[in-house]
């Protein structure tokens, strides 16, 4: 009862902290609000902010991000394909690759542990239960909806979600 009490006490003084009243406004804003004339109303508000722009000019800094710099090598783009939390924009629109299985196991609960030959792990999460992979097959990883992949073997149409370990 007190957590309700204190959920509706804040939510009340945020609510009236935010309220914006003719109280706060500077007389200038205020005589500029209620002109009729859109044009003159607009040249209003267009002398108010030149006559005070210096004030506010120097309270601003501007800070410029630094930019990324691009990763030409697709080798990198292949590497770091599936680290969802490292990649860059550039990487996210690297859909697809291909590679070849070094090998293949499945782990004590039957999920497909798969090593290729770039160096990378990728263990099964889900999919097609008689999907097959062996040393030496070609095979396509893909980009998912909301960052999954999903690997099949060139030539098959059965497929298997799939999570980076390495």
């Amino acid at each position: 009862m007190k957590f309700i009490k204190i959920i509706i006490l804040v939510a009340a003084i945020g609510a009236t902290s935010n309220a914006v009243t003719a109280a706060n406004l500077t007389p200038d804003l205020v005589q500029c609000a209620n002109i009729k004339s859109e044009k003159q109303r607009l040249q209003c508000f267009d002398d108010y902010i030149d006559k005070y722009s210096t004030k506010i000019a120097g309270d601003i800094t501007i800070v410029s991000e630094p930019k990324a710099t691009e990763i030409e090598d697709k080798a990198e783009l292949v590497s770091s394909f599936g680290q969802a939390h490292l990649y860059s924009n550039k990487e996210r629109e690297f859909d697809e690759m291909t590679s070849t299985v070094k090998s293949a196991r499945k782990n004590l609960h039957k999920k497909w542990e798969i090593e290729l030959e770039n160096g990378q792990v990728w263990v099964e999460k889900g999919g097609d239960k008689r999907a097959k992979f062996s040393e030496g097959d070609p095979i396509v990883i893909t980009r998912g909806i909301m960052n999954s992949f999903k690997l099949k073997k060139v030539g098959t149409k059965r497929r298997i979600r799939v999570n980076r370990t390495l």
